[in-house]
Protein backbone atom coordinates (compact mmCIF):
# COMPACT_ATOMS: atom_id res chain seq x y z
CA UNK A 1 0.00 0.00 0.00
CA UNK A 2 1.35 3.41 -0.91
CA UNK A 3 1.06 5.70 2.11
CA UNK A 4 0.01 9.33 1.63
CA UNK A 5 2.88 11.75 1.17
CA UNK A 6 2.69 14.03 4.20
CA UNK A 7 6.10 15.58 3.50
CA UNK A 8 7.55 14.18 6.73
CA UNK A 9 9.96 11.32 6.96
CA UNK A 10 10.14 10.27 10.63
CA UNK A 11 9.47 11.13 14.24
CA UNK A 12 12.82 11.15 16.03
CA UNK A 13 13.08 11.63 19.79
CA UNK A 14 9.97 13.83 20.01
CA UNK A 15 10.93 15.92 16.98
CA UNK A 16 9.31 15.59 13.59
CA UNK A 17 11.96 15.59 10.89
CA UNK A 18 11.16 16.42 7.31
CA UNK A 19 12.59 14.74 4.26
CA UNK A 20 14.85 17.75 3.74
CA UNK A 21 16.04 17.67 7.36
CA UNK A 22 13.84 20.47 8.76
CA UNK A 23 12.79 20.13 12.38
CA UNK A 24 9.41 20.93 13.89
CA UNK A 25 8.44 20.85 17.54
CA UNK A 26 5.86 21.94 20.07
CA UNK A 27 2.27 22.53 18.93
CA UNK A 28 3.33 22.38 15.30
CA UNK A 29 4.70 18.87 15.92
CA UNK A 30 1.49 17.72 17.63
CA UNK A 31 -0.70 19.11 14.87
CA UNK A 32 1.33 17.58 12.06
CA UNK A 33 1.69 14.19 13.77
CA UNK A 34 -2.05 14.19 14.31
CA UNK A 35 -2.64 14.97 10.64
CA UNK A 36 -0.26 12.20 9.60
CA UNK A 37 -2.07 9.75 11.88
CA UNK A 38 -5.46 10.66 10.40
CA UNK A 39 -4.13 10.22 6.87
CA UNK A 40 -2.54 6.88 7.68
CA UNK A 41 -5.59 5.45 9.45
CA UNK A 42 -7.95 6.73 6.79
CA UNK A 43 -5.83 5.28 3.99
CA UNK A 44 -5.38 1.91 5.69
CA UNK A 45 -9.05 0.91 5.57
CA UNK A 46 -9.05 0.56 1.81
CA UNK A 47 -5.73 -1.19 1.38
CA UNK A 48 -4.66 -4.81 1.50
CA UNK A 49 -1.47 -6.73 0.83
CA UNK A 50 1.95 -6.72 2.41
CA UNK A 51 1.21 -3.70 4.66
CA UNK A 52 -1.32 -5.69 6.74
CA UNK A 53 -1.39 -9.08 8.39
CA UNK A 54 -4.00 -11.74 7.39
CA UNK A 55 -6.52 -10.19 9.80
CA UNK A 56 -6.28 -6.85 8.03
CA UNK A 57 -4.50 -5.09 10.91
CA UNK A 58 -1.64 -2.65 10.41
CA UNK A 59 1.76 -4.02 11.47
CA UNK A 60 3.06 -3.15 14.90
CA UNK A 61 5.27 -0.02 14.97
CA UNK A 62 8.97 -0.35 15.60
CA UNK A 63 10.02 -0.22 19.27
CA UNK A 64 10.60 3.33 20.48
CA UNK A 65 14.30 2.56 21.01
CA UNK A 66 14.68 2.09 17.25
CA UNK A 67 13.00 5.39 16.41
CA UNK A 68 14.75 7.64 18.89
CA UNK A 69 18.42 8.23 19.74
CA UNK A 70 17.70 7.92 23.43
CA UNK A 71 14.73 7.74 25.76
CA UNK A 72 11.90 10.05 24.66
CA UNK A 73 11.88 11.63 28.14
CA UNK A 74 15.61 12.37 28.35
CA UNK A 75 16.74 15.11 30.74
CA UNK A 76 19.38 16.25 28.25
CA UNK A 77 19.53 15.72 24.50
CA UNK A 78 22.07 17.41 22.24
CA UNK A 79 20.99 16.66 18.68
CA UNK A 80 23.22 19.33 17.02
CA UNK A 81 20.38 20.17 14.62
CA UNK A 82 20.40 23.84 15.63
CA UNK A 83 23.04 26.19 16.95
CA UNK A 84 23.26 29.72 18.29
CA UNK A 85 25.84 32.24 19.47
CA UNK A 86 26.27 32.32 23.23
CA UNK A 87 26.74 35.41 25.38
CA UNK A 88 30.51 34.97 25.21
CA UNK A 89 30.45 34.66 21.41
CA UNK A 90 31.03 30.91 21.35
CA UNK A 91 28.82 28.53 19.39
CA UNK A 92 26.13 26.76 21.41
CA UNK A 93 23.88 23.78 20.72
CA UNK A 94 20.56 23.98 22.58
CA UNK A 95 18.82 21.05 24.22
CA UNK A 96 16.60 19.49 21.55
CA UNK A 97 13.71 18.97 24.00
CA UNK A 98 13.70 22.62 25.04
CA UNK A 99 15.24 22.08 28.47
CA UNK A 100 17.22 25.09 29.75
CA UNK A 101 20.59 23.62 28.80
CA UNK A 102 22.99 24.36 25.98
CA UNK A 103 26.26 22.81 24.93
CA UNK A 104 28.93 25.49 24.57
CA UNK A 105 31.86 24.82 22.22
CA UNK A 106 35.23 25.13 23.95
CA UNK A 107 38.47 24.88 21.95
CA UNK A 108 42.24 25.22 22.25
CA UNK A 109 45.19 25.24 19.85
CA UNK A 110 43.01 26.11 16.83
CA UNK A 111 40.80 23.10 17.43
CA UNK A 112 37.30 23.18 16.02
CA UNK A 113 34.12 21.18 15.60
CA UNK A 114 32.85 20.50 12.11
CA UNK A 115 29.23 19.85 11.19
CA UNK A 116 28.83 16.62 9.23
CA UNK A 117 25.87 14.47 8.12
CA UNK A 118 24.26 12.50 10.93
CA UNK A 119 23.35 8.80 11.07
CA UNK A 120 20.26 9.23 8.91
CA UNK A 121 22.11 11.20 6.24
CA UNK A 122 19.77 14.17 6.63
CA UNK A 123 20.45 15.53 10.11
CA UNK A 124 23.62 16.98 11.55
CA UNK A 125 26.38 15.55 13.71
CA UNK A 126 29.67 16.99 14.95
CA UNK A 127 33.19 15.85 14.06
CA UNK A 128 36.02 16.44 16.52
CA UNK A 129 39.66 17.33 15.76
CA UNK A 130 41.79 14.80 13.90
CA UNK A 131 44.18 12.59 15.79
CA UNK A 132 47.48 14.30 16.63
CA UNK A 133 50.60 12.64 18.02
CA UNK A 134 52.51 15.76 19.12
CA UNK A 135 53.21 15.85 22.88
CA UNK A 136 51.82 19.37 23.24
CA UNK A 137 49.81 21.86 21.20
CA UNK A 138 47.39 19.47 19.49
CA UNK A 139 44.02 20.91 18.42
CA UNK A 140 41.38 20.43 21.10
CA UNK A 141 37.61 20.81 21.16
CA UNK A 142 34.69 19.80 23.36
CA UNK A 143 31.06 20.69 24.04
CA UNK A 144 30.34 21.75 27.61
CA UNK A 145 26.98 21.97 29.39
CA UNK A 146 27.17 24.17 32.49
CA UNK A 147 26.59 22.43 35.85
CA UNK A 148 22.97 22.00 36.91
CA UNK A 149 21.46 20.00 39.80
CA UNK A 150 18.89 18.55 37.38
CA UNK A 151 21.72 16.68 35.63
CA UNK A 152 22.83 14.86 38.80
CA UNK A 153 21.33 11.35 39.07
CA UNK A 154 22.06 10.99 42.79
CA UNK A 155 21.05 7.46 43.81
CA UNK A 156 18.51 7.03 40.99
CA UNK A 157 18.88 4.68 38.05
CA UNK A 158 20.13 6.55 34.98
CA UNK A 159 21.43 6.07 31.47
CA UNK A 160 23.46 8.13 29.05
CA UNK A 161 25.02 7.71 25.65
CA UNK A 162 25.33 8.87 22.07
CA UNK A 163 25.45 7.80 18.48
CA UNK A 164 29.09 7.30 17.62
CA UNK A 165 31.10 7.07 14.38
CA UNK A 166 34.77 6.12 14.59
CA UNK A 167 37.37 4.90 12.14
CA UNK A 168 40.26 2.54 13.01
CA UNK A 169 42.84 5.31 12.64
CA UNK A 170 40.98 7.54 15.14
CA UNK A 171 41.28 5.25 18.16
CA UNK A 172 43.64 5.95 21.06
CA UNK A 173 44.19 4.49 24.51
CA UNK A 174 41.92 7.20 25.89
CA UNK A 175 39.18 9.17 24.14
CA UNK A 176 36.15 10.35 26.09
CA UNK A 177 32.71 10.64 24.52
CA UNK A 178 30.59 12.12 27.32
CA UNK A 179 31.07 12.52 31.06
CA UNK A 180 30.24 14.46 34.20
CA UNK A 181 33.06 14.70 36.69
CA UNK A 182 36.65 13.58 36.36
CA UNK A 183 38.91 11.02 38.03
CA UNK A 184 38.94 11.66 41.76
CA UNK A 185 36.53 14.62 41.71
CA UNK A 186 34.19 15.10 44.66
CA UNK A 187 30.67 13.82 44.17
CA UNK A 188 31.50 10.98 41.80
CA UNK A 189 31.65 10.60 38.06
CA UNK A 190 29.95 8.96 35.09
CA UNK A 191 31.48 8.66 31.65
CA UNK A 192 31.48 6.86 28.32
CA UNK A 193 34.82 6.43 26.61
CA UNK A 194 36.74 4.46 24.00
CA UNK A 195 39.87 3.47 25.86
CA UNK A 196 41.33 0.83 23.58
CA UNK A 197 43.12 0.85 20.25
CA UNK A 198 40.62 -1.83 19.18
CA UNK A 199 37.77 0.67 19.54
CA UNK A 200 35.82 -1.08 22.30
CA UNK A 201 33.83 1.49 24.32
CA UNK A 202 33.38 1.33 28.09
CA UNK A 203 31.23 2.88 30.80
CA UNK A 204 32.44 4.08 34.18
CA UNK A 205 30.28 5.04 37.17
CA UNK A 206 31.94 6.17 40.41
CA UNK A 207 30.42 7.24 43.70
CA UNK A 208 32.98 8.02 46.38
CA UNK A 209 35.45 5.15 46.26
CA UNK A 210 32.99 2.71 44.66
CA UNK A 211 33.75 2.31 40.96
CA UNK A 212 32.13 0.08 38.36
CA UNK A 213 33.56 -0.25 34.84
CA UNK A 214 32.15 -2.33 32.00
CA UNK A 215 33.73 -2.69 28.58
CA UNK A 216 31.87 -3.71 25.45
CA UNK A 217 32.76 -6.96 23.77
CA UNK A 218 32.41 -5.34 20.33
CA UNK A 219 34.32 -2.61 18.54
CA UNK A 220 32.75 0.54 17.13
CA UNK A 221 35.82 1.59 15.10
CA UNK A 222 34.47 0.39 11.77
CA UNK A 223 33.46 3.58 9.90
CA UNK A 224 29.78 3.08 10.76
CA UNK A 225 27.29 4.71 13.12
CA UNK A 226 26.52 2.89 16.39
CA UNK A 227 24.15 3.67 19.23
CA UNK A 228 26.05 3.31 22.51
CA UNK A 229 24.21 3.50 25.84
CA UNK A 230 25.47 3.15 29.43
CA UNK A 231 23.03 2.33 32.23
CA UNK A 232 23.45 2.30 36.02
CA UNK A 233 20.80 0.58 38.11
CA UNK A 234 20.66 -1.06 41.52
CA UNK A 235 22.22 -4.27 40.19
CA UNK A 236 25.20 -2.86 38.31
CA UNK A 237 26.31 -1.07 35.14
CA UNK A 238 25.73 -2.14 31.54
CA UNK A 239 26.83 -0.99 28.11
CA UNK A 240 24.74 -1.51 25.00
CA UNK A 241 26.24 -1.19 21.52
CA UNK A 242 23.33 -1.50 19.11
CA UNK A 243 21.89 -4.90 20.14
CA UNK A 244 24.91 -6.19 22.09
CA UNK A 245 24.81 -5.79 25.88
CA UNK A 246 27.64 -6.37 28.35
CA UNK A 247 27.11 -5.98 32.08
CA UNK A 248 28.97 -5.96 35.37
CA UNK A 249 27.26 -6.49 38.73
CA UNK A 250 27.81 -4.29 41.75
CA UNK A 251 26.49 -1.39 43.75
CA UNK A 252 27.25 2.31 43.50
CA UNK A 253 25.87 5.10 45.64
CA UNK A 254 25.01 8.71 44.98
CA UNK A 255 26.55 10.39 41.93
CA UNK A 256 26.19 14.16 42.26
CA UNK A 257 28.98 16.50 41.26
CA UNK A 258 29.32 20.20 40.57
CA UNK A 259 31.15 19.51 37.31
CA UNK A 260 29.72 20.29 33.87
CA UNK A 261 28.70 17.64 31.36
CA UNK A 262 31.46 17.50 28.76
CA UNK A 263 31.22 15.94 25.33
CA UNK A 264 34.20 14.90 23.21
CA UNK A 265 36.87 15.40 25.87
CA UNK A 266 37.20 15.87 29.64
CA UNK A 267 39.00 19.17 28.99
CA UNK A 268 41.13 20.98 26.43
CA UNK A 269 44.53 20.49 28.04
CA UNK A 270 47.45 18.67 26.43
CA UNK A 271 46.90 15.52 28.50
CA UNK A 272 43.12 15.33 28.15
CA UNK A 273 41.59 12.34 26.37
CA UNK A 274 40.32 13.94 23.18
CA UNK A 275 37.80 12.03 21.08
CA UNK A 276 38.54 12.16 17.33
CA UNK A 277 35.44 10.71 15.66
CA UNK A 278 31.88 11.95 15.14
CA UNK A 279 29.01 12.21 17.62
CA UNK A 280 25.28 12.77 17.44
CA UNK A 281 22.30 12.59 19.81
CA UNK A 282 24.16 12.80 23.11
CA UNK A 283 21.70 12.22 25.95
CA UNK A 284 21.21 11.74 29.67
CA UNK A 285 18.08 10.26 31.24
CA UNK A 286 17.57 10.03 35.01
CA UNK A 287 15.01 7.66 36.53
CA UNK A 288 13.85 4.12 35.77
Amino acid sequence: MALPNTGYAAVRGGVLRGAAGEVHGGRDLIARVGLAAVLLVGGASGCAGSDTDPDGRLPEPEPTSRLTPGPPDADLWLSFEADAVGVDGSREYPDAFGHPFAGRVVTANDGKLELVPGPDGAGRAVAFPARCTAPIGCPRAMVEVIPAPALNPGEADFEYGARVWLSPDQTTTGSNIVQKGRFGTTGGQWKLQVDSAEGEPSCVVRSGTDVLTVRSSVSIADVAWHRVVCRRDKEGVSIRVDDTVDRVAGRTGSVSSSWPVRVGSPGVGDQDDQFHGRLDDVFLRIGS
